[in-house]
């Protein structure tokens, strides 16, 4: 039996008060217009929810019974409300994220919990992947948001450029370059490089590789790894790896994090221009201020020997 919450609502304020015209205040209705919501609750339920005489009002055994379902169903009814407008105001409901390893290591827990602490009701569901990864489940609907390095989208997926970041290298800690303040990538030439595998992202692999043949070699890739394993087979020392800045907070014993000059990377916010999630645009500018409070992301000291 569907009963609208209005009737359980007038029902509550004369359960409240004994007294129709302080209860038609409260509500802000006329008097007979209360007494009609009753006949009707009444009516509905098949039931007499009040004892009434001239002088006084009374819960009838019926009405005392009902009370306490009428009461929940106003709690339901209210919380429902206040989820709606709180859903589509952005204010409540839940985002679905995926970024770069590297991205977990730097801007991203600033952003999630300048997020959290301004937007309460708003719950994240995070995954880790690569940058075409995250372009197809974007243009899938499979996430609401995504944090890339790459310039080349799909149709439909918008970027927008969030910050940039310096090149470090990670070399074998007993590695001659490890001792520099910062190399140019080509001191990198004839080095065995680990490196991530290409089909992750084209882009970035291609660009990267292009920027290696620029400065006049092309990189010798002996493994296919990414983010902390590409760090723990430099550390074995089978190999150089470059990494984003963001990669210096890890410390791996036998690696050593060396600026890279000349070379920066870019990170994109991405998003699908089909989505309906009204959490979106307030997520957007919380990553827009969190990364404009960071500005471009300097690369830190050489860890010491």
């Amino acid at each position: 039996m569907d009963v609208d919450a209005r009737l359980w609502r007038s029902f509550a304020a004369v359960a409240d008060e004994l007294h129709y015209g302080r209860a038609s205040e409260r509500l802000r209705i006329t008097q007979p217009a209360l007494s009609r919501q009753i006949r009707d609750l009444e009516r509905i339920l098949g039931v007499r929810l009040f004892d009434r005489t001239s002088r006084r009002v009374a819960l009838s055994q019926a009405g005392q019974a009902v009370l306490e379902q009428a009461r929940r169903a106003l709690t339901e009814s209210d919380r429902a409300v206040r989820l709606a407008r709180l859903t589509a105001q952005g204010d409540w409901g839940e985002l679905a994220v995926a970024v770069l390893p590297a991205v977990a290591l730097g801007l991203l827990p600033a952003i999630i919990r300048a997020h959290r602490d301004a937007y309460p009701e708003i719950g994240f569901r995070i995954s880790e992947s690569f940058d075409d990864e995250q372009l197809a489940a974007l243009t899938a609907g499979r996430l609401d948001a995504g944090f890339v390095r790459t310039s080349a989208a799909p149709t439909g997926v918008h970027l927008e450029t969030l910050l940039t970041e310096p090149l470090v290298a990670g070399l074998p800690a007993d590695h001659p370059l490890a001792l520099r303040d910062r190399i140019a990538l080509s001191d990198l030439a004839g080095e065995p490089f680990v490196f991530f595998p290409r089909h992750r992202s084209v882009f970035a692999y291609d660009e990267f590789i292009a920027a290696c043949r620029a400065a006049g070699f092309s990189p010798d890739i002996v493994q296919e790894a990414s983010g902390i394993s590409a760090l723990g087979l430099v550390a074995a020392g089978l190999g150089v790896t470059v990494v984003a800045s963001s990669y210096e907070a890890v410390s791996m014993a036998g690696v050593r994090f060396v600026p890279v000059t000349g070379y920066e990377l870019t990170l994109q916010f991405a998003w699908s221009a089909n989505n309906t999630n009204p959490a979106l645009h307030a997520f957007l500018e919380t990553a827009r201020r969190c990364s404009s409070l960071s500005g471009p992301v300097e690369a830190g000291p050489k860890p010491a020997r």
